[in-house]
């Protein structure tokens, strides 16, 4: 049985370049095996249970419980999204408050850092951005990737997390947009062979 991986397309607008990425990523695990879900923050609707901070014992419901599900299902999980005002969008925030809570996907038992329950997944964080990669190191300190392994993916138990930075998006043309497909392509076969 091949690795079971789970894709969210973090942005929330339908038709995106973030969506040709996970396609492609997609193709490529699913070539070599793995059972790929994908998922498109754009189509989900979770304004129902949008209620953020829930104990870890409540119930999900609707596009939330599935999310959940198929990241507890999942041994891989890859999160690809735009970077805008140097975060995530609203929307993949709010997502992720209202699943990733205590007692479901991190505990504190006694200790000052908790104990991520998400442990045994490995993870791939894919950002899209108008910045160059340079100047997100050198200006930023690579501020977004370190929130997002650290204070999140991490803190939740995922690991190893890996990153791709697919830019300069904005004036892209469709030979640099194929050149940033296949080094996603490559890191997806890495992905692949662990």
């Amino acid at each position: 049985m091949g690795l079971k991986c789970l894709v969210l397309v973090g942005h929330p607008i339908a038709g995106s370049f973030n969506a040709a990425l996970a396609e492609r990523y997609k193709q490529v695990l699913a070539a070599g095996g793995a059972e790929v879900r994908v998922m498109h923050l754009d189509a989900m609707d979770f304004e129902g249970s949008l209620q953020t901070r829930k104990p870890g014992d409540a119930e999900l419901i609707g596009d939330a419980a599935d999310f959940w599900n198929n990241l507890v299902w999942s041994e891989h999980f890859v999160l690809v999204h735009p970077l805008w005002w140097g975060g995530m969008p609203a929307k993949l925030k709010a997502l992720l408050d209202l699943t990733l809570q205590s007692g479901k996907a991190y505990r504190y038992e006694g200790k000052p850092l908790p104990n991520g329950l998400l442990k045994g997944r490995s993870a791939r964080l894919v950002v899209t951005s108008d910045t160059p990669d340079w100047f997100m190191r050198l200006a930023y300190g690579s501020a977004h990737f370190k929130q997002m392994t650290r204070q999140i993916l991490k803190f939740c138990g995922l690991g190893p997390v890996r990153r791709s930075h697919a830019s300069v998006i904005k004036g892209s043309t469709p030979t640099a947009r194929a050149k940033m497909l296949e080094r996603l392509a490559r890191d997806a076969g890495r992905d692949l062979r662990g």
